[in-house]
C-alpha cells in the first residue's frame, strides 16, 4: 500500500463527523500511516481562507509536505465546484463553502484559489501519486479533469452520487482504486 497519505476532511458543516469516521477507518484499514487533516473555512473580506490542522491540533502546511503517494478529500461534493468544506454552516458565506471550486460555479475553469491549491497538492505528490476525491459527482463535469490538469497527477472522482460519509461504501471505492480498477461510479482522470 502507499506509504505517505494525506486525508483531508472538513471540520465544520453537515456530516463532518461521518467524514471523520470514514477517514479514521481508511487510516486503520487501508492507509496505516495516513495523516488526517481537518480544514476550517473562514471569511476574510469576501475571500474564503482555509486553515489546515491535524487531528491532534497541529498546523499542517502543504509547502513542507513532500513525497506524498495519495491525497484524499472526503466531503460533500458537486460536479462544478468540488469538495464542499462547510455545507450548511451558516457562519461561512455559502459562496465560500467550496473554496477550491470553479469560476462562477460553472465548472469550466478552476478559480485562482483552486488552481493554486491543487497545484500545491501536485507538487507535494511523488511522480506516481494520486488524488482521490470522495464526494458526490465531482467527476461528472469538468471539475476532476481540471484538478488533474492543475496538479499534473491522476485524479479519481465519482460521476454520480456516492456515500462518502458511509465507511462501507467509501472503503469499497478506495480499495477498488488501489487494486487498479476503479469501481463505478468512480472514474480516473488523466492530467
Amino acid at each position: 500500500m502507499p506509504d505517505k497519505v494525506i486525508i483531508i476532511i472538513p471540520s465544520q458543516g453537515d456530516a463532518k463527523n461521518a467524514f471523520e469516521d470514514v477517514a479514521v477507518k481508511l487510516k486503520k484499514q487501508v492507509y496505516h500511516g495516513a495523516t488526517i487533516v481537518r480544514t476550517t473555512v473562514s471569511d476574510s473580506s469576501g475571500t474564503a481562507l482555509v486553515a489546515f490542522t491535524t487531528l491532534d491540533g497541529h498546523p499542517f502546511e502543504w509547502d513542507r509536505t513532500h513525497n506524498v503517494s495519495r491525497v484524499l478529500t472526503i466531503s460533500h461534493g458537486f460536479a462544478a465546484d468540488g469538495p464542499n468544506l462547510a455545507m450548511l454552516d451558516s457562519s461561512v458565506p455559502v459562496e465560500e463553502h467550496q473554496p477550491w471550486g470553479s469560476k462562477n460555479g460553472e465548472g469550466h475553469d478552476l478559480t485562482d484559489a483552486a488552481q493554486a491549491f491543487w497545484s500545491s497538492v501536485g507538487h507535494s505528490l511523488r511522480a506516481d501519486g494520486k488524488i482521490i476525491l470522495l464526494g458526490c459527482a465531482m467527476g461528472s463535469g469538468a471539475y476532476a479533469k481540471n484538478v488533474a490538469k492543475a496538479a499534473g497527477k491522476r485524479v479519481f472522482a465519482a460521476t454520480d452520487e456516492i456515500g462518502a460519509g458511509n465507511s462501507t461504501s467509501a472503503l469499497s471505492y478506495v480499495r477498488s482504486i488501489e487494486a487498479g480498477h476503479a469501481k463505478k461510479p468512480m472514474k480516473r482522470f488523466k492530467p
